[in-house]
């Protein structure tokens, strides 16, 4: 028993042990995954932010060239002067359309100020289009001609971002870079970046972190004449969110241990209360183990008593199954030889009074004898068909339904005859053909149709009658047998199958004929037997697969 306490304070230890690597894993991609977002997220804000700046900056500067435009139409002496102010103006140029023409020449006629981007000899010039326009119409233009430095100070002044402006020289697959960018040993290394095709969203430099942003400067048709470059330094906010990640760690750790040593206390204690218990549990389960024995033993006992009363009863229902048999058969054979044996009783009372009278000859006999024995011949016939159909088969055959129903139909001819019952059959199609075993389904049959003739003489219906659908539904043949003899009680509908269940009285029937039926139609042929009343009867439908 200490043995196994102390197996169990291990495996509780490492459990603990294994909760805590768990947890230190679950926190280590936790991180990999938030650091990475908020990477992404800070490229995302920084590149939104600088797109919706740019647009600002263009039109800024569209708006204030505007209005200088309208001082220059008022007094051309003022350029100089306005050259010498803006730091990064470097030229003014009046063009006028009647003298000269100009690559601007039909955009400036919609009378809008425009900016244009233009690279040449590896650098890069902003111009401000902005017409002049006298009396509804556009004959001049001014065109104002910036350093590129002006975007690059104006985002500088926005958010502290440092940019780069570079050409692609598709000959030399190499950008080219403005000269007094090169001479800043920080710029210069930014410079360098610019030919690294893949750049993280936030990557270090010089122990600084910096966040990227790529923009084309397209002209005044959109097409892309230069790049730019910008960094913004976010490694006070990156040291500062790895900061708060690796504080948030430390704590979430110091509480999980917290709450690993009460668990490992609380675990402990368990373990006490189940080894105090323990001995008493293995005492029950002992006891319980002899009780579960002894209630199986008893089980066992009462079910095989239960199995053996069952093959009992299933033996005296075959024999009192085989004994019905017989004695319809006995009673059919009589039916069928009442007539035969008038007859024979008539051949020799005929015999016997042309003797007494002298009036017996040798053709009269001789003609008499032959009579007798056709009508034996016919008896013998009937016993050997009778025979046959009660013999018991072992393998299936494919038979005509036709057949089988009018040879059920032929055993019982006579005591339907003697009751006055018609019997009508009626089939879809005459081929109708079945594998299966012929003398039981017979059988079957027979039962059922016996049952329709007992019930229309126990209710001496008027005028009875037997009406036999056969009919083919896709896979299947549907057998329908109707009487008109009033139906069966609601409330024993669903017993007519039970075994020993009959409304006859015990003389006349053990019960036991429609529940052989339905074990031979759905055990011995997979099919199915239900019954259900109709206005006139009660209705038996047979379903059998094809």
């Amino acid at each position: 028993m200490f043995r196994k306490s102390i197996c169990i304070k291990q495996k509780g230890t490492f459990f603990i042990l294994l909760l805590i690597s768990i947890l230190l894993l679950t926190l280590y991609f936790q991180n990999k995954s938030t650091h990475k977002n908020y990477l992404t997220q800070i490229e995302t804000n920084y590149k939104k932010s600088f797109d919706n700046y740019y647009m600002f900056f263009k039109k800024q500067q569209i708006d204030f060239y505007d209005t200088q435009t309208i001082f220059i139409q008022n007094d051309k002496t003022i350029i100089p002067k306005l050259i010498e102010k803006e730091r990064f103006l470097k030229d003014i140029n009046i063009i006028d359309l009647k003298i000269q023409t100009s690559i601007y020449s039909k955009k400036i006629l919609g009378k809008k100020s425009f900016f244009d981007v233009i690279a040449l000899d590896g650098d890069v010039i902003y111009k401000v289009i902005s017409p002049i326009v006298e009396n509804d119409k556009v004959d001049s233009f001014i065109e104002y001609i910036l350093d590129p430095r002006v975007f690059l100070q104006s985002i500088k002044d926005f958010d502290g971002s440092n940019g780069i402006i570079y050409v692609k020289d598709d000959n030399k697959a190499k950008d080219i870079f403005l000269k007094e960018y090169l001479t800043d040993e920080i710029t210069s290394t930014m410079a360098q970046k610019c030919e690294e095709t893949k750049l993280k969203p936030v990557f270090e430099v010089n122990d600084n972190f910096f966040v990227k942003k790529n923009m084309y400067l397209k002209n005044f048709k959109g097409d892309n004449v230069a790049n730019t470059i910008f960094f913004l330094n976010v490694t006070k906010e990156k040291k500062s969110y790895i900061s708060l990640v690796r504080d948030s760690i430390f704590t979430s750790i110091i509480l999980f241990i917290i709450a690993a040593i009460i668990v490992n206390y609380f675990f402990n204690s368990l373990i006490k209360r189940i080894y105090q218990n323990e001995i008493e549990l293995k005492e029950i389960n002992k006891n319980l183990e002899e009780m579960v024995e002894k209630e199986i033993d008893h089980r066992l006992k009462v079910e095989n008593e239960a199995l053996n009363e069952k093959q009992k009863s299933e033996q005296l229902l075959i024999q009192q199954s085989k004994l019905a048999l017989l004695g319809e058969m006995i009673g059919n054979i009589a039916h069928q030889w009442r007539q035969p044996l008038m007859q024979l009783s008539a051949i020799l009372m005929y015999l016997d009074a042309y003797n007494e009278k002298g009036k017996l000859t040798k053709e009269k006999l001789d003609k008499k004898v032959n009579d007798g024995n056709s009508i034996i011949d016919f008896m013998s016939k009937t016993i050997e068909d009778f025979r046959n159909y009660y013999k018991p088969e072992k393998q299936k055959e494919e038979f005509l339904l036709k057949d089988s129903i009018d040879s059920a139909l032929f055993i019982v001819n006579s005591a339907l005859k003697s009751s006055n019952i018609k019997v009508n059959t009626l089939y879809s199609k005459n081929d109708l053909k079945l594998t299966s075993y012929k003398n039981e389904f017979s059988q079957a049959f027979l039962n059922i149709i016996t049952n329709a003739k007992d019930i229309l003489i126990q209710r001496q219906i008027e005028e009875p009658l037997i009406n036999i659908e056969v009919s083919q539904k896709e896979d299947s043949i549907v057998i329908c047998v109707n009487d008109n003899a009033g139906g069966i009680d609601n409330e024993i509908l669903s017993k007519v199958f039970d075994p020993y269940f009959t409304t006859k009285h015990k003389s006349q029937g053990t019960g036991i004929g429609l529940y052989m039926t339905k074990m031979i139609i759905e055990n011995n042929m997979n099919g199915n037997i239900e019954v259900e009343n109709t206005s006139f009867g009660a209705r038996f439908i047979i379903t059998l697969k094809i």
